[in-house]
């Protein structure tokens, strides 16, 4: 999961609302250059960029629409764009040979990806939107003229890209160390310290998840998440409603082999 870390530093606090005068129209390849310059200038990665750095940043960038479910870029697609969530959430996934999913990571407003082709290696991962979503694309080349000319802006890539490595270590030894009961209980505590919602029941997820996505991020069956809902529901350590999962007992998800 894309981790709160990773989203202070990359995210500003949250400034004046977006410019109304230029609003982006769904399915148009590019947005008013005054309203991509205020997105770009709310991300953290692009601190202390001068204005007029800013401004040809925005004039290099293109700004699409997508909506859920539709696919922002596939594996193995060429590695000449970097990616940057400006509104929505993207959902970064593999898929095997006989079509099984893993969701590796959501990444929320201020992150990026495809940060693969920086190194000139196609992209390992399938990226689709989570929700609707918005999307500023920049040409590999102009990001990468952006980081040799800002030392800072390099230093930033550089620890996203570190924490990115450290998610995936995690995720791996969860996979390899951790039965499946384990991996699950341990993903409600995580999404709950990420996206809880104060709830008079107790911590409400904001994201609304099916079971199939939840079992794509544990590495488990949709048949094996439904039997372990159920369960923590019957223990009174969750409850759902309108397909929201409410963490009522955070107690009762502490993890335990076996």
């Amino acid at each position: 999961m894309a981790t709160s870390w990773l989203r202070r530093s990359l995210l500003r606090h949250r400034g004046p609302t977006r410019p109304s005068s230029a609003p982006t129209q769904a399915g148009e390849p590019a947005a008013a250059t005054d309203e991509k310059l205020w997105y770009l200038q709310q991300i953290n990665i692009f601190a202390d960029m001068t204005d007029a750095e800013m401004r040809r940043l925005a004039e290099r960038t293109v700004m699409r629409r997508y909506p859920r479910g539709a696919v922002i870029a596939q594996q193995d697609d060429p590695a000449n764009v970097i990616y940057l969530v400006k509104e929505g959430r993207v959902k970064l996934c593999r898929y095997s040979p006989a079509g099984r999913v893993q969701i590796l990571a959501l990444l929320e407003r201020g992150d990026l990806f495809g940060e693969r082709g920086l190194v000139g290696t196609p992209a390992a991962t399938h990226c689709e939107a989570f929700e609707d979503t918005l999307i500023c694309v920049l040409r590999k080349e102009d990001f990468e003229d952006l980081v040799r000319s800002n030392p800072a802006l390099a230093l930033r890539v550089i620890r996203v890209l570190a924490e990115r490595l450290r998610t995936a270590e995690e995720a791996i030894e969860s996979l390899a160390l951790q039965n499946v009961p384990v991996r699950l209980a341990t993903l409600l505590r995580r999404l709950a310290e990420e996206y809880g919602e104060a709830h008079a029941l107790g911590r409400r997820l904001a994201l609304r998840l099916t079971h199939h996505d939840l079992a794509s991020m544990i590495g488990a069956s949709r048949e094996t998440v439904t039997t372990l809902l159920n369960r923590l529901r019957d223990e009174g350590a969750i409850a759902i409603e309108d397909r929201h999962i409410i963490i009522r007992n955070p107690d009762r998800l502490h993890p335990h082999d076996g």
